[in-house]
């Protein structure tokens, strides 16, 4: 199989999941992996730090992917350790340019298996991840990441001010779940950073088809509930295992611009190449 190919498996509890791949290898690893999910479902530990065990394996050089389900039960298979444990001439080419922005003290904000603080220690840089999850936090630290704190980020606020970078690279600037939320975090955030500080923030378009477990039909129910459009309710899985569920974010350009005014931050600079892409915003102190 040359070309991408969109398969649809209908799993035996009643899940239909859209899946892409461009290889067979792929298809038949994913299916695999469905196969056990679907088995395990009935079992499966809702409590687990799913994404933690995906990380850890990956970082053992597991290659099974973690797997995305939306609470209308789409799923979507996630980019694994192709994306988490990448090395940096593979990343995104927005994340590579948005290095180029970084100054001064970091702190990589949901950093996963630690692709992003590894890097930067490489260059010098004085740099913190930061994972809720302790097992990623295991994985980041196993991997070399020297610095590596295991705490959700909410517990930033009295030490967000030490930091003059704030990376928030896997769509994470939609981890605060809703636009109140996310104006709130930053509010605080501008009243105890410096006025020279920067926060790299990633997102995907949710009208392009850029953004993971995200289609038409879910955004225009978002419409009609009056919600934003790249609002979700996403639970990560992997093998047995299930995160709980948690609310997501996705925005364009456009609306990430508008998000932020008022907040103390404004949009400098959009880092992306298409509309599809993953894009990073440079978000600046007013």
């Amino acid at each position: 199989m040359t070309a991408s190919a969109t398969l649809i498996h209908e799993y035996e509890c009643g899940i239909t999941a859209k899946i892409q791949f461009s290889d067979v290898t792929d298809v038949v690893r994913s299916y695999s992996q469905t196969i056990d999910l679907r088995r395990a479902r009935q079992h499966m530990d809702t409590s687990a730090d799913a994404f933690g065990r995906a990380v850890m394996d990956w970082a053992r050089g597991g290659t099974d992917p973690e797997v995305y389900e939306r609470d209308d039960s789409y799923v979507d298979v996630g980019a694994g350790p192709d994306l988490f444990l990448a090395d940096f001439p593979d990343w995104p080419s927005s994340e590579r340019k948005a290095m180029r922005h970084v100054r001064g003290r970091v702190i990589d904000v949901g950093c996963g298996a630690g692709r992003v603080a590894l890097h930067l220690q490489q260059r010098g840089v004085d740099v913190v991840g930061l994972d809720a999850s302790p097992l990623a936090i295991r994985a980041s630290r196993r991997r070399g990441v020297k610095q590596a704190w295991c705490a959700p980020v909410e517990t930033l606020t009295g030490t967000i001010g030490s930091f003059h970078t704030i990376v928030l690279f896997g769509n994470n600037f939609g981890m605060f779940g809703s636009p109140a939320r996310i104006r709130e975090v930053l509010t605080a955030w501008s009243t105890q950073m410096a006025p020279e500080a920067r926060i790299l923030a990633q997102s995907s378009n949710p009208y392009a088809g850029g953004a993971p477990a995200l289609d038409r039909s879910y955004y225009r129910q978002n419409k009609e509930r009056g919600l934003m459009p790249g609002q979700c309710r996403l639970r990560v899985r992997y093998h047995g295992l299930a995160t709980p569920w948690f609310p997501w974010l996705f925005v364009s350009r456009n609306e990430m611009r508008l998000l932020v005014k008022g907040t103390g931050w404004h949009l400098s600079r959009v880092l992306g190449e298409t509309p599809r892409d993953a894009y990073v915003g440079v978000l600046e102190r007013d």
